[in-house]
């Protein structure tokens, strides 16, 4: 499931974006549309994230059933 980025956090790396490339005139869209691509890339889990996210998984007790 996707969760909307902040538009406040791609704002911010926008302008971070901008700064670092020398505050070029004319070329907003261009690094909204980085930024954007870049948080969502962040928010993604890499490959050693599920991993150990199936490691402990496997390493849990199981759940206790009840008996009625």
């Amino acid at each position: 499931m996707d969760v909307p980025i902040p538009e406040g956090e791609i704002r911010l790396r926008a302008y971070q974006l901008w700064l670092e490339a020398g505050s070029p005139e004319g070329r907003a869209e261009e690094f909204w549309e980085r930024a954007r691509l870049q948080l969502a890339a962040a928010d993604k889990p890499t490959q050693s994230d599920l991993v150990a996210d199936s490691d402990e998984f496997a390493a849990a007790p199981p759940a206790a059933t009840s008996q009625r």
